[in-house]
Formats: C-alpha cells, sequence, structure tokens
C-alpha cells in the first residue's frame, strides 16, 4: 500500500497479489459509442436552461453543501463514530461482493466513453478502476482495527471520514472518461446529464467518476469540478496524484466525487443494530443506464462562471495557509511528520497545489 504525501505524489497502490486475493469483479460494461467528430454547438434550450437556472443551482449548491459539513461535523466533532462498526472483513474494508466472492466495482460502473487511438497507451480501465477503489476500501479499513490506531501517520482521518470512503467505493455509480476534456463533452451533454439525474433519483447513491489520464495540469481538473458544481445542485471533490486542487486530497488516478448527499444514509445507518450488513448495497442493475447513446456531444471547454467559481475557491483555500483544503481536520496536527520531513530536506509545505 502506498502513502500519501502532502507534496500531492500518490505512489499508486498494488491491489493485493492474485495469489492472495480473491478473484476479480468479472468484466466491465462495454464502452460508450464515439459521438460523430464534429464541433458541439449549444442549442438555444441548452443555453436557457444553463443561464436561467445557474443562480438556483448554485444557491441550492450552497444549502446543500452546507447540510453536508453539518453532517460530517455531527460524525467527527459533534458525536464522533468510533472505531469499529466494521470489521477487516466487511465489504467496505475489502471491496468483496459477500454474494459472489469477487470485487464488486466493475458491476457498479455505470459508464465508461470510448478509448481513442492515441488512448491506448494509457492504464487499461480495469487498473484505474481496481487502484483507486482499492485505494479507498484501505481507507475504510483503518478504522476496522481494533484498539484502534492512533490518528497521525498510521491514520489521519477520523473514522467518520473513513467509513465515508467505505460508502464512496463500494455502494457509488461509477463514470470512465480518458480526460477533463472528455468528460465535458458528456456531462454538458443534455441527455447524458438526464440519464446522471435519473441515476440519482432512483439509485440515491454518490457518483465516483474516475480518468485514465494521470497527467494533468491542476487548473484543468479544478476547471472540470467547477463545471459540475454549475451544472448540477452538488458538491464536487478533485482528488488526484498532482497535488491537492482545490478542497481535495491525493489519489492514485484522478477522481471526483459529485457528492449527492446520499452517503449520509448508509454512514449513519452503522450505528444501528446489525447496521454494517444493511450499509452492503448489492451491485447496480446492468443495462439500465445510459443504453441511448452515443453520448459526449457537449462542449469541450469551460464558460466564464466555472472559471470564477474555480478560481475564488482557490483563493478562499490558499488563504486558509497551512491549514489548506482539510476542512474537518487540523492538517497541520495530522501531517506534522510529512511537513516536518519536507522541512528537513528544504522543500515548502504545498497545502494547495497551484493554479
Amino acid at each position: 500500500m502506498s502513502t500519501t504525501t502532502l507534496s500531492g505524489t500518490v505512489l499508486v497502490p498494488s491491489p493485493p497479489s492474485p495469489h492472495n486475493r480473491r478473484p476479480d469483479g468479472g468484466a466491465l460494461p462495454p464502452e460508450g459509442q464515439r459521438p460523430p467528430d464534429r464541433a458541439a454547438v449549444a442549442s438555444w434550450r441548452d443555453s436557457f436552461v444553463y443561464w436561467s437556472g445557474l443562480p438556483l443551482r448554485w444557491t441550492g449548491q450552497v444549502a446543500h453543501n452546507g447540510l453536508g459539513i453539518l453532517r460530517v461535523l455531527d460524525i467527527t466533532w459533534l458525536r464522533p463514530m468510533p472505531v469499529g462498526l466494521i470489521h477487516r472483513d466487511h465489504p467496505w474494508a475489502t471491496g468483496i461482493n459477500p454474494d459472489t466472492g469477487q470485487y464488486v466495482w466493475a458491476q457498479n460502473v455505470l459508464y465508461r466513453s470510448a478509448r481513442g487511438g492515441v488512448d491506448s497507451v494509457l492504464p487499461p480501465d480495469d487498473v484505474v478502476l481496481t487502484t483507486t477503489c482499492w485505494f479507498l476500501a484501505r481507507r475504510a479499513a483503518l478504522s476496522a482495527v481494533v484498539p484502534q490506531l492512533h490518528q497521525g501517520p498510521s491514520r489521519r482521518m477520523p473514522h467518520g471520514i473513513n467509513y465515508i470512503h467505505g460508502a464512496s467505493h463500494y455502494n457509488s455509480g461509477i463514470c470512465i472518461f480518458t480526460d477533463f476534456s472528455d468528460a465535458l463533452a458528456h456531462f454538458t451533454d443534455r441527455r447524458f446529464r438526464a440519464e446522471i439525474w435519473r441515476f440519482v433519483r432512483r439509485e440515491r447513491r454518490e457518483l465516483l467518476i474516475l480518468f485514465r489520464q494521470r497527467e494533468y495540469r491542476p487548473r484543468e481538473f479544478a476547471y472540470f469540478t467547477c463545471c459540475l458544481r454549475t451544472l448540477f445542485p452538488w458538491f464536487c471533490n478533485a482528488n488526484g496524484p498532482r497535488g491537492c486542487v482545490l478542497w481535495g486530497n491525493s489519489a492514485p488516478f484522478p477522481t471526483a466525487n459529485l457528492i449527492t448527499g446520499h452517503w449520509a444514509a448508509d454512514v449513519y445507518a452503522l450505528k444501528k443494530p446489525a447496521g454494517a450488513a444493511a450499509v452492503v448495497r448489492p451491485p447496480l442493475t446492468p443495462g439500465v443506464y445510459f443504453c441511448g447513446g452515443p453520448y459526449g456531444r457537449g462542449r469541450r471547454h469551460v464558460l466564464w462562471p466555472e472559471r470564477l467559481l474555480a478560481w475564488a475557491t482557490y483563493w478562499r483555500v490558499r488563504l486558509r495557509r497551512g491549514r489548506g483544503g482539510m476542512f474537518f481536520v487540523d492538517r497541520r496536527r495530522v501531517y506534522a511528520d510529512e511537513i516536518e520531513r519536507r522541512r528537513r530536506r528544504g522543500l515548502p509545505d504545498v497545502p494547495v497545489a497551484r493554479m
């Protein structure tokens, strides 16, 4: 398992050796159809919906994110969740579907975009999927260790946040794209966005967005997440291997969490009798969503409100100085060892990736 450093450099964690793990989760769903190669032209309807609904979506996001912040403060500070609500073999800690003995993640892939010819050099989708979700599973497993690990180098986050990681990798619907422009072309496609809404309303789950391309500019990642924060009334985090972008953290592959708020039902259910079993949701039924392709006919660029939101968020995080984008823990305390290690090497502390 790799370690996450403050510099944002993340060594890609290797899943367990095939000699000591169970079979994989089976085949991924087929790639989506590639749309015709022509410039996207927004219809008057799309433009009207975007601009007229922008104030309402931003207002809704502020209220929705405020509720989410209160919930996280509740499970980490007001009524902190204890260690041991899941065990080491729990699906949130392993990714193993108890009904099949296989990893669940491939069964929860909603959509993956078609690769172009130049994309063949990028990691296979099963590597992107398994590496990222295994990374999250190991975070959840840190709260299955009894007696509990001291909060610091061994366990950075409170147990409540580790449990959120468990819900994120095991219960979320998952989309896989090549890069940010590829994802933008899909999420700004009205038909694709309608399927996202249908999935969230019907399944009441979170959405995990993974990217094959590990090389990117933090600015472009910030623009993408703020585009989603403009298209939907939900918050979106940017996590990846090239520094902590805005409120995000490190991850082996670029990963965006579109936070619909449904994590709360699963995490709070852990407190109830037999809660550990109740939170293990069945995998998604294949062939239900994104059957009307091709998708990806939207724009591949961001608009000025999305840039504005990204820069406003960036400077808000920058003004927090050493606390960076870690809102629920004191970064200066839980990462004190990393900060000191960098200081001894003559390297500056970089709480947030520079845009």
